[in-house]
């Protein structure tokens, strides 16, 4: 047996590290987070995946959805009048779903968390990892006409992957792959291929809208 967890599906694939703001309406999330408010602050964990068909809202909105997500923790809630919350939750580690409980409002997941593994020669996937973003970096203010500034990024190679693959204006299958690579050196990898393949575009078709990679928020706590 696993660890049960709150789920909550979401169109967004969220990265240990990573920030996200939420806007809670629909009655059966309230009851999610309401069920979160009333654990002791420590406790306070739900696990976050990808919907792989469907919407966040609606009735039997979300069709199936991946088994590989994120805990995160509620870092911050305002409650409205109306009783809707604006939260915020902070990406821990990684998770595998391993069953459902459909019986509440809200599904409860048998979970597993995922072991990070560092992976072969992963100091030299940071370094390649690095120089493709450099270049995205630097493609990107030539466009723009302008220094784009970035924060500092982390130098453990864990932390670098989690930290550009939340940043970065990937595709959904893009973002739950890299949340699904197997180790550290696969993520950077992947990732100095996406920033590669990104960085093309931009000076094959320049009038294309692009975005900083580290635009999402992510904090190493």
């Amino acid at each position: 047996m696993g660890v049960a967890l709150p789920i909550f599906p979401l169109g967004v694939v969220l990265f240990p590290g990573m920030a996200l703001p939420l806007h809670i309406f629909e009655d059966r999330y309230r009851q999610l987070v309401q069920h979160l408010l009333d654990r002791a602050e420590h406790d306070r964990h739900l696990g976050v995946v990808a919907i792989r068909d469907g919407y966040e809202v609606g009735d039997l909105a979300v069709h199936s959805a991946h088994r590989v997500g994120c805990e995160a923790v509620l870092s911050d809630v305002q409650r409205r009048p109306d009783g809707r919350f604006d939260i915020e939750v902070l990406g821990r580690r990684r998770l595998r779903v391993d069953g459902m409980d459909e019986s509440l409002p809200y599904l409860v997941g048998d979970v597993t968390y995922l072991v990070d593994v560092e992976g072969d020669d992963v100091d030299e996937a940071a370094g390649h990892a690095l120089a493709a973003f450099e270049a995205y970096r630097m493609r990107l203010g030539e466009m723009r006409g302008m220094e784009i500034e970035v924060a500092d990024l982390p130098h453990d190679p864990l932390m670098l992957s989690y930290a550009l693959a939340a940043g970065g204006l990937f595709m959904m299958s893009d973002r739950q792959a890299l949340l699904e690579d197997p180790d550290t050196t696969s993520r950077l990898t992947r990732l100095a291929r996406l920033l590669r393949d990104e960085t093309a575009a931009m000076t094959a078709l320049p009038s294309l809208p692009a975005t900083d990679v580290v635009r999402t928020g992510w904090s190493p706590n």
